[in-house]
């Protein structure tokens, strides 16, 4: 199937969503496809602190303008 992308991925933000989605399909995908939950967090979490969010805080979520 292929990729049906909403976003652009030549704009900065579509470049690191691009990233994560690579790093995890070539570092946690398993041989049947599966990701592994726990892995799968912390690279959503190291992916979110690269990009200025804080998630050790249990403060305001994001708000958009």
């Amino acid at each position: 199937m292929a990729h049906q992308l909403k976003f652009d991925p030549t704009s900065p933000e579509g470049a690191e969503i691009v990233a994560l989605y690579n790093n995890i399909r070539e570092n946690i995908q398993d041989e049947e496809g599966g990701w592994n939950g726990a892995d799968t967090v912390d690279a959503l979490c190291t992916w979110f602190d690269r990009l200025g969010v804080d998630v050790s805080t249990s403060g305001e979520p994001i708000r958009t303008p």
